[in-house]
């Protein structure tokens, strides 16, 4: 009953999401469904509440049998696979400030323009993305009845972040019993595993219900090594010589690498320090600094560092309902999760600046170089060191996050309808880390004589590092929906208006030795900010005709900290038979700047890059920081769209879309700002975006700014249908997302270039699934295809981006599932992600570059096996 209810609630939305495929014809067995049975509803995209649905947005329904048929581990990796989610997006990794977070990024507009909520609420955003983004690690894959996806501008309905889209997370409720599930999987390239167990349990009676549902899973690191195409390597490109990441990967000069500079009169060199040598590391050619006489001494971190984070996860919801009297029911939802996190770099690699002259390591003769006027006494000796001796640096993350919402829900009298709550949560993220480097333990041992790789310079050089990061969300909301007549005779127009006020608190505290630059290997300074937003909206549903019905919505948001806007929407649905149906949407939107683009932290990180202007392809040293004068992005968005049954069972839907986006808020990458260095954009440093220094000394500096457009447009294809035959019953389904063009600034300050297809731009997704069941048995077989793109952007003669005309590999995966459900002994299930264990796509170089992550994942084969019983 449950099922028919579902899905005659989101019969005509439109289905744009691959999620959405896996049980294609449930909304052509509900058109049968009995009317009765019929509630109203309320479906994402809109607040009012109804039961009839010929909704104009881009909204689909996944229930918990699609869910449960993706054969994921977590909810981030579900939405990880719909082709929705153009470009990929950040998922667990060591080596990054939100190592446990995961995040959507709908139509690749950015995942702070992807607002995620639980039952139709915003969460605090993780922290470590800035309160921008919500880490949906912390919501628990057992309690989610229901997965609304909105591709389309959703500020009208629900403010900011919505630009892109919405991703709505529906809870379940209404449970009664007792239902345990528990999963142990393997990957087949290394002996990592993951391990998963959890339950829900609900009671009703005539008055209310309450459901409880809690899991623990876990997922085992990966490391560096534990893949060829992140392990290190060493390859000669051809020219007879071997240069530092030209012809390596895995290694960095920071080993024992020292270089001399004198700013008077220029000169600059860079040797392997004398004592280079041992299994730990590598001398090769300076080729990658153009000082192709120059020695470079490199540490081998890739077989150290953890390329996936390890995560260990406990996470609870708990729904209730209870109705006070005929008219006012009170309900409360609260979530508690907690994510423990582990991640491992190589040990600390810091600059060791002002090295003494005469210290043993260093390879120049200081006193010739005077003589002969190459330097003077202003020179300077920087060390590239990797404090072996100290141990690989670890970082323990711990996160907490917890929401708790109650409010009062019912009818008044005249078709009055009425909801209001309050609501408090917050997101702790507490980060220790261990085998850092103490820059006044360094001088100590250096100031005494004691040799800094001996066991007593690594008691004294030891640094432990802590940071204490927090997101607060307090808010009231409540609202009145209405009849307000019958405008046209066609029908009764519905009302909705009503208020919110919320309060969001940021703050990222890093310990005191970090936050003076004391400690090698980590950086940031402390940061926190805050914000007050009031707002007001409306929303109609308006039939103008038995086949034509309207939806208008405004609404006005008022900012503490950078200023007020108003979004309208206004959208049309033509129902031209009882089997097609056309629609059309436009609206307006914004998105307010995220606290850490205004107050964040001022961070550093060794950013991958390539300077077209000298062709060195290596890590940079990047330094960011934020900017407390930014104004809001605005957007604009459109789609057209038709759904079509045309054979019962069977349903085709088609959709174009686009979205511009207006004074982008962005923080332009190390390669963006070369790029623009090479385009001949003036980087000036009072704009906090510039290069300096050379050779190894270069730096790179970036800062959050209200610079060019986005314009994004595509279309989405979705067929599903299915047929009972002797031997059961068979499902197809498909999903594809087309990008049509992907217009963005080619670069900071750049020209406006459509760079669809350019290197990490594909220009397609698509999900397509099979399945097949008949009594016990049933089957489901997915398959996951990424487009090809071209290997290598770079800056052309004219200054604009070019594509080489070589593509790398297109990514197609499947994932197969057998389920035995045996009904009072519970079901098994076994099956594989990654049944062919597709290796990820690698770069022109063949590496598998960080740039690479967000698109493609490296877990490879994963076979598990599944029990759920229920009482």
């Amino acid at each position: 009953m449950k099922k028919n209810l579902l899905s005659v609630a989101v019969k005509g939305a439109i289905g744009f999401t691959a999620a959405a495929v896996m049980v294609p014809v449930m909304p052509a067995f509900a058109q049968s469904g009995d009317a009765t049975l019929v509630e109203e509803l309320v479906v994402t995209g809109s607040r009012i509440k109804r039961t009839n649905f010929d909704q104009s947005a881009q909204v689909v329904s996944m229930d918990r049998a699609d869910i449960e048929a993706s054969g994921s581990l977590m909810i981030s990796d579900t939405l990880r696979a719909t082709p929705l989610n153009s470009l990929g997006s950040f998922n667990e990794r060591s080596g990054s400030s939100a190592q446990s977070n995961a995040t959507v990024d709908l139509r690749g507009l950015g995942s702070q323009r992807s607002l995620v909520m639980v039952n139709g609420r915003r969460l605090p955003g993780s922290p470590n993305l800035g309160a921008a983004s919500v880490n949906l690690n912390m919501i628990p894959m057992t309690a989610v009845e229901r997965i609304d996806i909105l591709a389309d501008g959703a500020s009208a309905v629900y403010g900011s972040d919505a630009v892109a889209g919405v991703v709505n997370l529906v809870m379940r409720e209404n449970f009664e019993g007792l239902e345990f599930t528990a999963r142990r999987g393997e990957r087949s390239n290394d002996d990592g595993i993951e391990e998963s167990f959890g339950f829900v349990s609900g009671i009703t009676s005539d008055r209310g219900n309450v459901t409880f549902s809690a899991e623990y899973n876990r997922r085992d690191p990966i490391f560096d090594a534990d893949r060829d195409y992140t392990g290190a390597w060493i390859r000669d490109n051809g020219d007879g010589r071997l240069d530092s990441y030209l012809d390596t990967d895995g290694y960095s000069y920071f080993g024992k690498s020292i270089d001399i500079y004198d700013p008077n009169t220029g000169y600059y060199d860079i040797q392997a320090a004398n004592s280079c040598g041992g299994d730990a590391f590598l001398e090769t050619g300076a080729g990658a600094f153009d000082e192709p006489d120059g020695t470079l001494c490199n540490y081998n971190y890739a077989a150290v560092s953890a390329n996936k984070a390890e995560l260990s996860r406990v996470n609870t919801f708990l729904s209730a309902n209870y109705d006070i009297s005929e008219n006012v029911e009170f309900f409360t939802n609260v979530l508690f999760s907690k994510v423990d996190s582990f991640g491992r770099y190589a040990p600390p690699a810091a600059a060791w600046s002002d090295m003494p002259a005469d210290y043993s390591d260093v390879p120049f003769d200081v006193d010739s170089l005077l003589a002969s006027g190459d330097i003077t006494e202003d020179y300077e000796i920087t060390g590239y060191y990797r404090w072996t001796n100290i141990g690989p640096r670890d970082n323990f993350v711990t996160d907490t996050q917890y929401d708790f919402t109650a409010g009062f829900r019912g009818d008044l009298p005249n078709g009055m309808s009425y909801e209001t709550y309050a609501q408090k949560g917050r997101y702790e993220s507490k980060e220790n880390g261990k085998y850092y480097l103490s820059y006044p333990g360094l001088d100590y041992v250096l100031n005494n004589g004691i040799d800094p790789f001996s066991p007593e310079g690594a008691a004294a050089m030891k640094a432990t590092t802590s940071q204490d990061n927090f997101t607060a969300l307090s808010k009231v909301y409540g609202h009145l929906q209405f009849d307000a007549g019958d405008w046209f005779g066609a029908g009764e127009t519905i009302v909705l208006s009503g208020a919110e006020a919320y309060k969001i608190e940021y703050a990222n505290q890093y310990d005191a030795a970090s936050e003076a630059g004391l400690v090698g290997g980590s950086s940031g300074n402390s940061a926190a900010g805050e914000r007050d937003v009031a707002a007001v909206f409306a929303e109609a549903i308006i039939p103008v005709t038995d086949q034509i019905e309207m939806n208008a919505a405004v609404r006005y948001d008022d900012y503490s900290d950078f200023g007020s806007n108003v979004a309208p929407s206004l959208s049309a649905t033509y129902n031209v038979t009882d089997t097609l149906s056309l629609r059309a949407r436009a609206g307006k939107g914004f998105r307010a700047p995220a606290l850490d683009e205004l107050y964040g932290p001022s961070a550093f990180s060794a950013e991958d890059a390539t300077d077209p202007d000298s062709g060195l392809s290596r890590q940079w040293d990047t330094y960011y920081s934020t900017n407390e004068d930014l104004d809001a992005e605005t957007s604009t968005s459109l789609s057209i769209g038709g759904n079509w049954e045309f054979v019962s069972g069977w349903t085709l839907d088609v959709g174009v879309w686009n979205v511009e986006v207006e004074d982008v808020i962005l923080q332009p990458s190390a390669q963006e700002i070369f790029w623009a260095r090479a385009g001949g954009v003036d980087l000036d440093p009072s704009t906090g975006i510039y290069i300096s220094g050379t050779g190894a000394q270069t730096e790179v500096f970036s800062q959050t700014t209200n610079a060019g457009i986005l314009d994004v447009s595509g279309v989405d294809v979705k067929l599903d249908g299915g047929f009972d035959t002797e031997f059961g019953m068979i499902t197809v389904g498909g999903l594809v997302s087309q990008q049509l063009s992907y217009e963005k600034d080619a670069y900071y300050l750049g020209p406006v270039q459509d760079v669809s297809t350019f290197n990490l731009y594909p220009d397609m997704r698509g999900q397509f699934m099979l399945g097949w069941s008949m009594g016990m048995h049933a089957v489901d077989l997915t398959m996951d295809y990424i487009a090809a793109h071209d290997e290598f952007t770079q800056v052309s003669g004219s200054g604009a981006l070019s594509k080489t005309g070589e593509d790398l590999d297109d990514w197609t995966t499947l994932n197969l599932s057998y389920r035995l459900d045996t009904e009072s002994l519970g079901s098994v299930k076994v099956g594989a992600r990654n049944l062919t264990n597709e290796d990820p796509v690698l770069d022109k170089d063949g590496k598998f570059a960080r740039e690479h992550y967000n698109l493609y994942d490296n877990t490879g084969r994963m076979v598990y096996a599944e029990y759920t019983v229920a009482f």
